[in-house]
């Protein structure tokens, strides 16, 4: 039996050998392929976690750093389409150049974007490696308002010539961009536009009063916070300057309707009234009416929205009424709505523009103005 199983024999592997010898080799060549195949499926398990690491950072960046894209990658989109985004993914020169787009479809807002973009990498520059959010905020203004070769010699100012921004397109951003003068809709929406863009996480916040934005700047590094006034070169304004210049009663400030701090969609509601005076102006009150909603889905307490929306539902009633398509019961429902609105405004603290009021706020920008060039 031994002698049988020590026989030889031919193996087409092993060859012709002893079947003691053959399992010794088979042992060896069992180990061998065993030692391939755990490398075998190291290798593979290394590829798959490379790939796997490869697609986790690519969702990942698509989703957390999304905010972070160019801004020209971004697609001319609806302003409508506001309502239904993240307070935290706003970004107000990019909503601010869609609505000048919304105002005129003609508008290259790619050619907007890049001159944005060039700007923000110019005051980049500028910084030279400064992190301070001071000297962020300094150079955002010395990029704006002093002549130099950062901005070709060609400083943006307040436009006098049309300072309460009556010719409505020269509320746009766009506009601003272009003929470098502005009033108090377009400046602070440019500073606030380029500070983001520097920094997306500094403290500079719209703030609004009657007919009036500007700017608030908070120091993370020195907890220092004032008000910057974009109308009269970036410099500081008292809240107290506003109270006396703008006539606010304090119950609107308590309300807080006016001087406190505007969320970027509230900011972007109070940019939307320059859409509903165009309609409004051409007659077009539906529409009007369809800005003025979005406007107060955005920020409930505009007075801008509020008065808008209570003028149009008036208008929108007459109108019907002109033609004959108001029954009583219509009458009642615009007439109702509109004092809702009105008077909804008028108990936050709101009040009628006067003629006097208008003119002596720009005779106080007018002597600031004097004032700050007579200190160079």
């Amino acid at each position: 039996m031994k002698e049988s199983v020590q026989k030889s024999y031919n193996n087409p592997i092993l060859g012709k050998t002893s079947v003691e010898l053959r399992r010794k080799k088979s042992v060896v060549l069992l180990i061998h392929l065993k030692t391939s195949y755990s490398k075998l499926l190291a290798k593979i398990r290394n590829i798959m976690a490379i790939k796997y690491l490869i697609l986790s950072v690519f969702l990942f960046s698509n989703t957390v750093f999304a905010q972070f894209k160019d801004f020209n990658d971004q697609k001319p989109k609806s302003i409508y389409k506001i309502a239904d985004a993240m307070e935290a993914s706003v970004n107000i020169g990019f909503w601010a150049i869609i609505i000048a787009n919304e105002f005129d479809k003609t508008l290259d807002i790619k050619s907007s974007f890049k001159k944005l973009d060039a700007m923000a990498n110019e005051i980049k520059k500028m910084l030279a490696g400064r992190e301070s959010d001071m000297d962020k905020f300094l150079a955002v203004k010395m990029f704006l308002y002093e002549a130099g070769e950062w901005n070709d010699y060609k400083p943006f100012s307040y436009d006098l010539d049309d300072p309460l921004g009556k010719q409505l397109k020269n509320q746009l951003l766009s506009t601003y961009l272009e003929t470098r003068k502005g009033n108090c809709v377009s400046m602070p929406t440019l500073f606030l536009a380029l500070m983001e863009r520097v920094d997306p996480e500094i403290k500079m916040v719209g703030v609004k009063a009657p007919l009036h934005l500007f700017c608030r700047f908070k120091d993370r590094q020195t907890g220092d916070v004032w008000n910057v006034e974009t109308t009269n070169g970036g410099n500081p304004a008292r809240n107290h300057w506003y109270k006396e210049n703008f006539k606010i009663d304090q119950k609107a400030i308590d309300n807080k309707l006016y001087l406190v701090e505007l969320s970027k969609k509230e900011y972007i509601a109070e940019l939307i009234g320059t859409l509903i005076s165009k309609e409004r102006k051409s007659g077009r009150f539906e529409k009007a009416l369809k800005y003025a909603e979005l406007s107060l889905k955005l920020s409930p307490n505009s007075d801008v929205g509020l008065v808008q929306k209570g003028a149009l539902l008036a208008e929108i009633g007459n109108e019907k009424l002109e033609k004959g398509n108001l029954s009583d019961e219509d009458k009642t429902y615009y007439k109702t709505k509109s004092e809702k609105y009105i008077n909804k405004a008028i108990a936050l603290g709101w009040k009628p523009e006067t003629k006097e009021s208008r003119e002596e706020y720009l005779n106080s920008v007018t002597k600031e103005l004097k004032k700050n060039k007579e200190k160079k």
